[in-house]
């Protein structure tokens, strides 16, 4: 099962947003097994995160990181812009 079903994803906003936007995606591992699941959450492999043409088998813990990841990489971009931190293109 795709999240954000990548291959209906429409190249123009491919264009626009960035290069990786069409290829983030999300694919749950559908074998794992509730009752291994409910024994470590941590452990099992829960599906696979993938960027471009690149795929990362990942557990929920790592899931969590990614996401704690992109949130802190967005906060510091936005703090870094509001202060006039980033660099100018001449």
């Amino acid at each position: 099962m795709s999240i954000n079903n990548r291959f209906a994803v429409d190249q123009n906003k491919t264009k626009r947003y960035g290069q990786y936007y069409g290829g983030i995606d999300f694919e749950v591992n559908e074998a794992v097994s509730a009752k291994v699941f409910a024994n470590d959450p941590s452990k099992p492999p829960v599906g696979e995160f993938i960027i471009g043409n690149r795929n990362f088998e990942v557990t929920i813990d790592e899931l969590e990181l990614i996401e704690q990841t992109a949130r802190d990489a967005r906060e510091t971009i936005m703090k870094r812009y509001r202060l006039g931190l980033m660099g100018h293109l001449s």
